[in-house]
């Protein structure tokens, strides 16, 4: 049996349900489920989509809201560890994972993951092009974690870490429902920590690609992202003593990536920059001493090299000061590879980036994880 899961919390009602419509019309899923947000004022009025299309399509479309499982701020880890407990609970073979707001969402990503499945493959994770200007935290946060961490392995060869869009087989479900680190990471960090942990569980991992990208709305300012970031950061500083993942990986062959994502600007660089110009409080100082780094200048490719393990190793969520530093040298970083990298074009863009993550390992097999 095969499950879809939305998690959802305030979204395109039209999207969200052609999303619903789509899963319930797949000759291979059984069951159809959207997880809301706590306290999610749209989550009656997507309940009475899944009503609707169950009744059109005879299939089962559940939609309740998360439970507050984890420790951490109550986000898309409750909604993502909520499903897979119920469904461990339920025996479902498959469980799907997809975000609710993807606009070009259709039957062949669930073909392309089932067909993986089919295969063996224990988890079937989806990759897509991105715009050069978006994907800024898997680029500069955890991708070059998992290479600093986990350099030679199959983590920081992985296209997505952060990507919403997954199949679970009963066994990878069954893990992690009971693994108390996963469970407690209620917030943005559950995507790295299913990440990590499905991979040191030895799993076989499919990387299926999804040639047309996955469409959803961007960002304005990057301060739109800002708890994000810092809950990746922080999830995967976390993994710092972690095992080392014991799983074999396969990929999707390379496929040419749409013209438009080759135009498309991820985020609003005036509005970011903006956001920086304040001058940083003596918390924030103090920690920008310690790391040794200059809040006040952007950072190239070298820099960020420099600082972010230190960045990493100290990081604490808790503190408004790490807080702020991390934020503020995130974004001088992003704004300096997007003035200084993305005008020389897509292609040399992204083969910078991927420069960049054999730069963190090869920086990691010869200092030793921070």
């Amino acid at each position: 049996m095969s499950l879809i899961v939305f998690p959802f919390k305030e979204e395109t009602l039209e999207v969200v349900a052609a999303n619903l419509t789509t899963a319930a019309t797949h000759d291979r899923v059984h069951e159809v489920w959207a997880v809301g947000a706590a306290d999610n004022i749209t989550t009656d009025r997507v309940a009475d989509l899944g009503r609707d299309i169950s009744v059109a399509h005879s299939k089962p479309v559940e939609v309740f809201a998360q439970e507050r499982l984890g420790t951490f701020r109550s986000g898309k880890g409750d909604g993502m560890n909520t499903a897979i407990r119920r469904a461990a609970e339920r025996g479902f073979d498959r469980i799907h994972f997809y975000d609710a707001d993807i606009t070009n969402f259709d039957h062949g990503w669930i073909d392309g993951a089932e067909e993986a499945a089919d295969r063996g493959f224990g988890v079937v994770r989806h990759r897509f092009p991105r715009a050069a200007t978006d994907a800024m935290i898997t680029w500069m946060v955890t991708r070059p974690g998992l290479a600093t961490l986990f350099p030679g392995t199959i983590l920081p060869r992985l296209g997505q870490p952060l990507g919403g869009e997954l199949l679970l087989t009963e066994s990878a479900v069954a893990a992690l429902a009971s693994d108390d680190a996963v469970v407690a990471r209620s917030d943005w960090g559950i995507d790295t920590m299913i990440t990590h942990r499905t991979a040191a569980l030895g799993l076989d991992i499919y990387e299926h690609n999804a040639p047309d990208g996955k469409r959803h709305a961007l960002y304005g300012s990057l301060t739109d992202i800002r708890d994000m970031t810092l809950e990746c950061l922080d999830a995967v500083s976390s993994l710092a003593d972690a095992a080392r993942p014991t799983s074999t990986f396969e990929p999707d062959p390379p496929a040419p990536v749409p013209d438009d994502l080759k135009e498309v600007v991820g985020y609003d660089t005036a509005s970011t920059r903006e956001s920086i110009a304040t001058q940083p409080s003596g918390e924030e100082t103090a920690v920008l001493d310690e790391l040794g780094a200059d809040g006040s200048t952007d950072l190239g490719g070298e820099e960020w090299l420099d600082v972010f393990p230190r960045l990493m190793r100290g990081f604490d969520l808790d503190s408004p000061g790490w807080r702020a530093a991390a934020f503020r040298l995130w974004v001088r970083r992003v704004l300096h590879y997007t003035e200084n990298v993305v005008p020389s074009g897509y292609d040399p863009a992204t083969n910078y980036l991927e420069g960049t993550i054999l730069s963190f390992e090869a920086q990691a097999d010869k200092h030793g994880r921070p």
